[in-house]
């Protein structure tokens, strides 16, 4: 379960980051995985809510963006998308070249934005 890890990180910023916007409440947390990271989408979003309990976050949505594994090749520097499960996708698609490539993304993990209400303006 290194999903609780994962989490805990995201939280620790997204607080730290609303808290010093002055941000009233967060509203959503856009978070940037990479199919390397092999999170389960469920339980990642259940242990944010479960750590938000209590946060300007805890009323926050959860919007996972996913990034597919994605290799150049180096005999011939084409780039593709790679899918562990087919066989056939390990193969380069211009060269024919079998698993000479080098990983270029699917290992991300990232926010790419926090949206927030910000505190009311007193007069």
């Amino acid at each position: 379960m290194h999903e609780m890890a994962l989490v805990r990180n995201i939280m620790e910023v997204v607080v730290d980051e609303a808290e010093a916007a002055g941000a009233a409440e967060v509203t959503a947390v856009h978070i940037v995985v990479g199919e390397a990271r092999d999170i389960v989408v469920d339980l990642f979003e259940g242990l944010f809510q479960f750590l938000a309990r209590g946060t300007v976050a805890e009323h926050a949505r959860v919007i996972i963006h996913t990034v597919p594994y994605r290799v150049r090749c180096h005999g011939c520097g084409e780039e593709f998308n790679l899918d562990f499960k087919d066989r056939l996708s390990q193969t380069c698609p211009r060269c024919g070249a079998d698993r000479d490539y080098r990983l270029i993304s699917g290992n991300e993990l990232s926010i790419s934005k926090i949206e927030a209400i910000p505190q009311p303006r007193s007069a």
